[in-house]
């Protein structure tokens, strides 16, 4: 029996992946941040603690696994410890450091591969060079949502479309193949073994609308040859009814990095968008790719992803990131206002920094709360239907992403969302 299985963004939520930010993050400087995809520096106490935040409120409502835990689980076997040394190190390049780091106990190798490797100055070569790191640290590493994606029973490993954050994947690849509690059905696809510089996918682009209903962004980070293959991988799951894609075209812009910039769903019927690119003038293409149980494939352009939905059976209200001024609408855009996380139909978590985008859930019926009430047990979330939580996230969006950025879920209960 498979233990991950996610076919809905709003299903409620029985386990989720997140990595809480540690020293990898004090690694950057205001010269080599935008190297790792950063906007600038970041304070890690106030990081950490705004992610405390997020993490005591998961725990109050799920099961939540830390990554570093899960990854020191597997190499307690010296098999997987050996083949996860030589795959990353083949990948950075750097074999030479590989029995170094056999040599490490898991709990050593897990927080070195995370912090980052020194490089060793033993050759005149390496003495004049500037390069600090063997194996570089992965300050995006809190981003767990981007490195694998669960869909139905299955698993996609990512393709990242940027060199440093190549052992974030290769750490969730080798979990989803070899840790008890995130056995699959299997890969739909390997981001490690399939990816190049044409295949990218990352999982900010992909949104499981429903069990037959995805959205995908094309991007900066992922590929329109990448949804080909995916295409090509479903044809041999749909049995029963007709399976939708909407491949939606993003700009290769700084603030719309992932499709989950501009539009996540909260609740059954509504979700949250930028309103310039999902309703106004500058409403973002969108295409929508349909299989047929017999493998037949169509595909057609329509007049926005909404409308899309909507004749696969999704009806989506729109809760518009920021409310009716422009001004409004671009500045928590960039501050991940749209990037929501649900962990149960109507109940999500977002930055309260986006307090336009929280009276806006209000007027939709969310009671808005904030995570120290929720931490300290003066509210309980099972006595709203629809609630939003706002934990303190300025800092963090700093970082460019939000909260379903920061959250992998591997599995959620099934909802059925689709009107047939």
């Amino acid at each position: 029996m498979t233990n991950v299985r996610v076919c809905s963004e709003v299903g409620f939520l029985e386990k989720v992946v997140i990595h809480s930010p540690g020293k990898e993050i004090e690694v950057m400087t205001p010269e080599t941040a935008s190297e790792v995809l950063y906007n600038d520096i970041l304070t890690l106490p106030v990081v950490a603690e705004d992610h405390k935040g997020l993490k005591n409120v998961l725990k109050k409502v799920t099961r939540v696994y830390e990554l570093k835990d899960l990854l020191k689980d597997i190499l307690k076997n010296e098999e997987v410890k050996k083949d996860f040394v030589i795959t990353i190190t083949a990948l950075e390049g750097r074999a030479d450091i590989a029995e170094r780091l056999m040599s490490l106990s898991p709990d050593e190798l897990a927080e070195s591969v995370i912090c980052g490797v020194k490089e060793e100055k033993d050759t005149l070569e390496k003495f004049l060079s500037n390069k600090n790191y063997a194996l570089p640290p992965l300050p995006n590493l809190y981003f767990t949502r981007d490195i694998s994606v669960v869909f139905r029973g299955k698993v996609i490993t990512g393709s990242m479309a940027n060199k440093v954050r190549i052992g974030e994947a290769v750490i969730a690849r080798f979990i989803f193949r070899h840790h008890p509690e995130f056995m699959s059905e299997g890969f739909i696809f390997d981001g490690i073994l399939e990816g190049n510089e044409k295949i990218t996918i990352e999982g900010g682009d992909f949104l499981v609308l429903d069990k037959d209903v995805v959205a995908i962004g094309i991007s900066e980070r992922t590929t329109p040859s990448s949804i080909d293959i995916f295409v090509e991988r479903m044809k041999k799951e749909v049995v029963e009814n007709d399976f939708h894609i909407f491949a939606v075209v993003l700009p290769r812009e700084r603030s719309t990095i992932h499709l989950d910039m501009v539009f996540t769903m909260v609740d059954r019927d509504k979700c949250v968008c930028h309103y310039p690119y999902v309703l106004g003038k500058e409403k973002l293409r969108v295409i929508h790719i349909i299989i047929n149980p017999s493998g037949k494939v169509s595909i057609q352009e329509e007049d926005g992803l909404l409308e899309g939905l909507k004749k696969a059976g999704i009806k989506l209200e729109p809760i518009i990131c920021g409310g009716s001024d422009p001004i409004n609408q671009k500045r928590e855009q960039w501050l991940s206002g749209t990037n929501f996380f649900a962990f149960a139909p109507g109940k999500i978590i977002g930055y309260a920094c986006n307090y336009n985008t929280f009276k806006e859930l209000e007027k939709a019926g969310f009671k808005t709360v904030h995570v120290k009430d929720v931490v300290e047990d003066k509210i309980n979330l099972n006595d709203y239907d629809k609630v939003a939580v706002g934990i303190e996230g300025a800092e963090l969006a700093r970082g460019g992403g939000g909260v379903r950025c920061m959250t992998m879920p591997v599995r959620r209960k099934f909802l059925k969302v689709r009107e047939q």
